[in-house]
């Protein structure tokens, strides 16, 4: 189990590796620890994506779980924000997604949710998690799985409800949209079609292999569906569809992160005069900030990871405030439908710009801000090295800002950023450059990528 990434983002790991049966079972027995301490007649909600692994992941899971006499309810494959909304109509104690998200295969993990706040473990409870792990005793020879009740439908139909009451279906379905889907077989696939077509769109699947993460350079199969069709607008998601990635109607990727900026811009405009919170991570583009203050809004950040992001939202709204955000991946979080990521919200206001504004996508992302910005990714071992890797990252600009928000963060005159930090879903350090100088970015990513150990 050492070689497991397990964080406030989940347990993940290798299949057949360190992710066994027996990996399923302790965690499930652990989980189930946790939530008893809770509420000992917890309703529990299961699900996963359509990774291969997932189906004996979930019985080893429900046997970790049975002898505790919990309410299991089963949504099977299902997008993780349609676990997290289903846990407000069913009052869920707790939910599992057996899912490893973004992550390429031969990876699949866990997302532990806990109710009444409907969000992912936050770091005292992850360590509460691995504790009764460390202390769960050898699992079963045989796995039998307990009865649970099969609610897939009904869990997808009620996402799908709330999805569509965030926007103006009637000015969406006139609009008559065309829409490419490249789900990458995953979760999102039955959801987003139905979703689209409710919305009216002419909807054409991309039937596509890739890796999870809806990059740029994973979609070309999208892009080739766009232009060929043309298409007014391509989407793509992860395997358990909480990132959402756009391709233009010019069969182009605008860029996971124009995703989230395109969505605030579009929300801030509902609340004209009103205080509103926009919450996000460190790593997001600042190109939102530009749009927060354009609109008079105020931004809230956190760390990386999603529970901080849920976290913040919550106390922003317990104070009256209006609030909303997410991540620069394609993570879009509107409480109104669940407090985590979901493509499917995404989705929907996406739509709504383009039928509000009648005009094509690109010409819509070409009035927002663009600051240049890069991302890599570095392989990383062993994390007691980052702190001489910080050293050195750190001593080539001197006249920088550093402060430590997550992993270290160099700020400079011109507003431009670094920020390096060790992920918390795959063995990797990610190093992101932005600056209004496409140039800029180019050249500091490259020495500290070479500072960081990656020349």
């Amino acid at each position: 189990m050492e070689t497991l990434k397990v964080s406030y983002s989940g347990v993940r790991g290798i299949v057949g590796a360190s992710l066994t049966r027996q990996t399923a079972w302790r965690y499930g027995t652990s989980f189930g620890r946790l939530l008893a301490s809770r509420d000992p007649r917890a309703t529990v909600l299961l699900a996963r994506d359509t990774r291969p692994s997932g189906q004996w992941l979930r019985e080893a899971l429900l046997t970790g779980l049975a002898p505790f006499g919990f309410r299991l309810l089963d949504l099977g494959v299902v997008p993780t924000p349609t676990v997290q909304f289903f846990m407000e109509p069913t009052r869920a104690a707790g939910a599992v997604m057996i899912t490893a998200s973004h992550n390429p295969e031969p990876w699949n993990g866990f997302k532990f949710m806990l109710g009444p706040e409907r969000t992912v473990l936050d770091a005292i409870q992850t360590e509460a998690l691995i504790r009764g792990v460390r202390r769960t005793e050898n699992p079963p020879a045989e796995f039998a799985a307990p009865l649970v009740e099969d609610r897939h439908e009904q869990a997808v139909r009620a996402h799908l409800d709330r999805v569509l009451e965030q926007v103006d279906v009637q000015s969406v379905r006139q609009a008559g949209f065309k829409v490419a889907v490249d789900s990458a077989g995953g979760a999102g696939t039955e959801p987003t079609l139905r979703l689209l077509a409710e919305l009216g769109c002419q909807v054409v699947p991309v039937q596509a292999r890739r890796d999870s993460e809806p990059l740029p350079e994973n979609l070309s199969a999208l892009c080739v569906a766009v232009r060929e069709q043309a298409c007014d607008l391509g989407v793509a998601q992860d395997l358990d569809a909480d990132r959402l990635a756009l391709v233009s109607e010019k069969a182009e990727p605008l860029g996971d992160e124009f995703t989230l900026v395109l969505a605030v811009d579009h929300l801030l405009g509902r609340y004209q005069g009103r205080e509103v919170a926009v919450v996000r991570n460190v790593a997001t583009t600042r190109a939102l900030d530009a749009v927060v203050a354009q609109r008079g809004a105020r931004i809230v950040e956190t760390r990386v990871g999603e529970v901080n992001l849920s976290r913040a939202l919550a106390r922003e709204r317990a104070n009256g405030v209006v609030a909303f955000g997410g991540e620069g991946n394609g993570g879009v979080i509107l409480p109104q439908v669940a407090m985590g990521r979901d493509s499917l919200t995404g989705i929907a206001l996406v739509l709504e710009v383009l039928a509000g504004r009648r005009r094509p996508i690109s010409e819509v992302v070409a009035t927002l801000p663009d600051l240049p910005m890069a991302k890599r990714k570095v392989p990383l071992e062993d994390e007691c090295s980052l702190e001489q890797r910080y050293a050195r990252v750190r001593a080539l600009f001197p006249k920088a800002v550093a402060d430590r928000p997550d992993g270290l963060r160099l700020t400079f005159d011109d507003g431009g950023w670094v920020l390096v930090r060790p992920s918390n879903t795959e063995p990797v350090a990610r190093v992101v450059v932005q600056s209004r100088d496409a140039g800029w970015v180019e050249g500091t990513l490259e020495k500290v990528m070479k500072a960081f150990g990656a020349g």
